[in-house]
């Protein structure tokens, strides 16, 4: 967003951290799908208070966060909101195609993406199909085949991503077009064994589960808490009632519940990594030698230093104390939203649960030129497709049990109360409520006894 440019970007996360924010400010939020209820409604409740608008950009029909509550969904859904939708397709653009042939094929591919988006997952697999975009391979080929082809791209310095839908075939993928590249002399030939963390993707009340620590779990906080400094590194000491006990440096660090969306858990793993390698950075984090990363970015290797840091080929150097990455050739779909590359190639894992509607309209939208599909089942993969990723919202299962103009008073009401303090303004509403929907509760249990002991 900087090269847009945008002024002073930053993390949804951060920003509601440092809270500065002049009034009347406009706030734009890239990828507002992504966002959980908590943190959605906090961030509301801040532009309110400055008298601010916010303007919220993001695409339901993509994955959604992994905290809990799609809050963009449930707003598009719930909140009487309409939104305003770009229609036209820019990214997959003819014009790009270097003769006849492929801008036609940039036409067939923008049609099929087209048809993804409004819905016709069908419709899509069958013109990827016929434009010859899906692969079909047999048992032991498909690595092959796919890295194939991603040298083949690659000589052509063509920017490629491969997608894949679970970590397993991410690091299968990763090792198998290295290889491949090394082979052709595209990376260099002097490995340097380097130390890297691979994040575990684990909610806030999985953190506060010790069954989904490993047993040789790194705790990385992600900003500032008590004495540990962003970028601090740790180990598990225990779980306690409202908190998790953190052992960072030979002290014990407090991390409460609310705030364990500051630490990530990783596992330590040695990867090799020579020039010319591509990495994919996994935190936001200012680096000691100037400069910063942020969290999702492909980067490329110049060279190992001595001490163990990376320097990369646009300047930046990945000191020592960041090490917050994988081998970037393969990306889940997940961590492939957001990207734009010249090709996309997609790894079909024929794992049923992690495929569906949304995982297909994210990775087969990432590139501009096309895209090559490699599958074991061509028909698997296309029952696949038209599942629904989506998650039933908790409101939806409470469908008429709170009246619409009762939410619209305590909304106000607590706007008033915030004079007191957000913690009194959400306790006095919250039990305000409760208390008069307990009595209602009451009252038609008792109203319904009556009729029954008249009739």
């Amino acid at each position: 967003m900087e090269n847009q440019p945008f002024p002073s970007p930053t993390t949804v996360a951060n920003f509601l951290i440092k809270r500065e924010l002049p009034d009347s400010a406009v706030i734009v939020v890239d990828e507002a799908g992504q966002i959980g209820g908590r943190q959605m409604l906090e961030l509301i409740r801040l532009i309110h208070e400055r008298h601010g608008r916010l303007v919220l950009s993001g695409d339901t029909r993509q994955h959604g966060a992994v905290e809990a509550s799609d809050a963009l969904f449930a707003i598009e859904r719930h909140a009487g909101v309409k939104p305003v939708e770009l229609q036209k397709i820019r990214r997959q653009d003819p014009s790009l195609g270097r003769d006849v042939e492929e801008r036609k094929q940039i036409r067939l591919y923008r049609k099929a993406v087209e048809s993804a988006a409004a819905g016709r997952l069908g419709d899509s697999f069958e013109r990827l199909d016929k434009m010859g975009a899906i692969v079909a391979c047999g048992i032991g080929e498909q690595a092959d085949k796919l890295a194939d082809e991603y040298l083949r791209l690659a000589e052509q310095n063509t920017s490629t991503v491969v997608v894949s839908q679970t970590w397993g075939e991410v690091h299968r993928v990763n090792s198998r077009v290295r290889e491949a590249l090394k082979r052709k002399g595209l990376v260099g030939s002097a490995d340097s064994a380097v130390q890297a963390l691979e994040r575990i993707d684990l909610t806030n009340a999985q953190k506060r589960d010790e069954r989904f620590y490993p047993p040789d779990a790194v705790i990385v906080f992600n900003q500032k808490v008590r004495d540990a400094e962003s970028g601090a590194k740790g180990k598990l000491a225990g779980i306690l009632k409202s908190s998790v006990l953190v052992e960072v440096g030979g002290k014990f660090v407090t991390v409460s519940n609310r705030l364990l969306d500051r630490l990530s858990v990783c596992q330590a793993r040695e990867i090799s990594v020579a020039n010319g390698d591509r990495l994919h950075l996994k935190a936001n984090r200012k680096l000691a030698s100037g400069g910063s990363v942020t969290n999702g970015e492909l980067v490329t290797v110049k060279s190992v230093c001595a001490d163990g840091g990376v320097e990369l080929t646009d300047g930046r150097v990945l000191d020592k104390s960041f090490r917050e990455f994988l081998p970037g050739y393969a990306v889940t779909s997940y961590g492939s939203q957001g990207k734009t590359v010249d090709y996309v190639l997609f790894s079909d894992s024929t794992v049923k649960p992690a495929t569906n509607a949304q995982q297909w309209y994210v990775t087969i939208s990432r590139g501009r030129r096309g895209i090559r599909i490699f599958t074991l089942d061509k028909q698997q993969l296309r029952e696949n497709v038209t599942r629904s990723g989506h998650r039933p919202l908790a409101m939806e299962f409470a469908v008429g049990s709170i009246p619409r103009q009762r939410l619209l008073l305590w909304d106000r009401l607590h706007g008033y109360l915030l004079r007191f303090g957000r913690r009194a303004a959400d306790n006095i509403c919250r039990l305000k409520w409760s208390r008069r929907h307990h009595r209602q509760h009451i009252h038609k249990h008792e109203h319904k006894n009556t009729r029954m002991l008249g009739q």
